[in-house]
């Protein structure tokens, strides 16, 4: 009661802000570490707890969207930067078919749940926007993954395995697809789909991957090559300057800064080993600072009270978890009828494409702030990060070890 006399609430001061948030990042890892969880998980919840929602203690001001921004940038800049590119190049059309899949049926389940809600009235959107754009943000809601249950594979010895480097490969183009469907769909909210619209993604989209691609293998020997006499410190300067440069100009052309994060990310993917020096470095930045403030910042929107006030949502998070971990387990069945898995193959699949997190965060948050999504869907999809980020690894694990007993006995 003191404190609360001495400092209002919520926090304004930044001082006083960023202490709370950082012994929220201090002590999230290390309960998750005792609960076995993922240490996303108890950010968003500890989010959900100090937001206005909850207790009143932070809200989600300048300072924490300024790290929020920061954070969702730096997510997909990792995303591309840790993408295993060789697995698809060595499993190139199974990897594309099964991209195709895990993407295509979730987005078509996704849109058919958002229309059943809509029409039933258990979800709402403003009358000013189309059911259709609800639709499609639904669908690709459904459709992105998170491979967080990789490290157990590759500690089990199966990362090897053709299933796990389908998975892998898969993800690069589901989440290429994902971005791509989100730029039309952020552009349609705005008004601007027209034909500058598709020549922007058409051609000018292509124009700064090609820019990308073509000067990145210069500088990267330059700055970042195995002979590099560059210190560390400028490494890592060039990699946050080779961010935001391209979040830049994906930026001004009216795309998504996320878009430009994802390309720099498979731009400097061939120069930065997973075991260097700078991807710690990177790594390290990112996972003690911007992403987890991003995550907390999610948290702070979200309202659990609506769970109790409105018994609908309940209904809205059942069909959205349901859904998508059916829609996904279809596409994962279908690749190993086509591939000829084995059963143990094929939950293996499954389980590494069951987790949603960082890219599906990315979108509801869109949703939100755009009003394609209201109260329920959004706290239905804190839920449905929670469950899939549980059971997904607690699959992988299972099915993990059991594969591994299987190759080698």
């Amino acid at each position: 009661m003191f404190l609360v006399t001495l400092i209002p609430l919520p926090i304004a001061d930044p001082v006083y802000a960023f202490a709370v948030l950082l012994i929220i990042l201090l002590v999230a890892p290390l309960m998750a570490k005792a609960l076995r969880v993922p240490p996303l998980i108890l950010l968003i919840l500890l989010g959900c707890l100090l937001g206005l929602n909850g207790l009143g203690i932070l809200a989600r001001d300048p300072q924490l969207i300024f790290l929020e921004k920061v954070g969702l940038l730096y997510i997909m800049l990792l995303a591309g930067i840790q993408m295993d590119l060789s697995n698809l190049q060595r499993l190139g059309m199974r990897s594309l078919l099964f991209g195709l899949l895990t993407f295509g049926i979730p987005f078509m389940i996704g849109g058919l749940c958002g229309y059943g809600m809509i029409q039933t009235g258990m979800i709402t959107i403003p009358g000013s926007l189309s059911i259709w754009l609800a639709m499609g943000l639904l669908g690709i809601l459904f459709s992105p993954h998170t491979l967080i249950a990789y490290p157990s594979m590759i500690r089990l010895g199966i990362a090897q395995q053709e299933a796990v480097g389908v998975a892998v490969g898969g993800t690069v183009v589901t989440s290429v697809l994902t971005l791509v469907l989100l730029s039309v769909i952020q552009a349609s909210v705005m008004g601007e789909v027209s034909l500058w619209l598709w020549l922007k993604l058409l051609v000018g989209l292509p124009l700064v991957v090609g820019l990308m691609f073509a000067g990145m293998p210069r500088l990267g020997q330059l700055l970042l090559g195995a002979k590099t006499s560059t210190p560390l410190n400028l490494q890592f300067v060039f990699v946050l300057m080779t961010l935001f440069v391209t979040a830049a100009f994906t930026q001004l052309l009216g795309l998504d800064a996320i878009v430009g994060a994802f390309i720099a990310g498979l731009a400097l993917n061939r120069f930065i080993p997973v075991s260097s020096d700078l991807m710690n470095r990177i790594e390290f930045v990112g996972n003690s600072l911007f992403i987890p403030a991003f995550m907390v910042s999610v948290g702070v929107l979200a309202n659990p009270k609506i769970f109790v006030t409105a018994p609908q949502s309940m209904g809205v998070a059942a069909v959205i978890i349901l859904g998508a971990v059916a829609a996904k387990f279809m596409g994962a069945w279908l690749a190993s009828q086509a591939f000829h898995y084995s059963g143990l193959e094929m939950i293996t699949l499954f389980s590494l494409t069951v987790p949603r997190a960082a890219l599906v965060l990315v979108i509801v948050l869109f949703g939100k702030q755009a009003n394609l999504v209201d109260d329920n869907v959004f706290n239905a999809v804190i839920a449905y990060i929670v469950v899939t980020c549980i059971c997904g690894p607690a699959l992988s694990e299972i099915f993990g070890q059991r594969l591994a007993q299987a190759k080698t006995g």
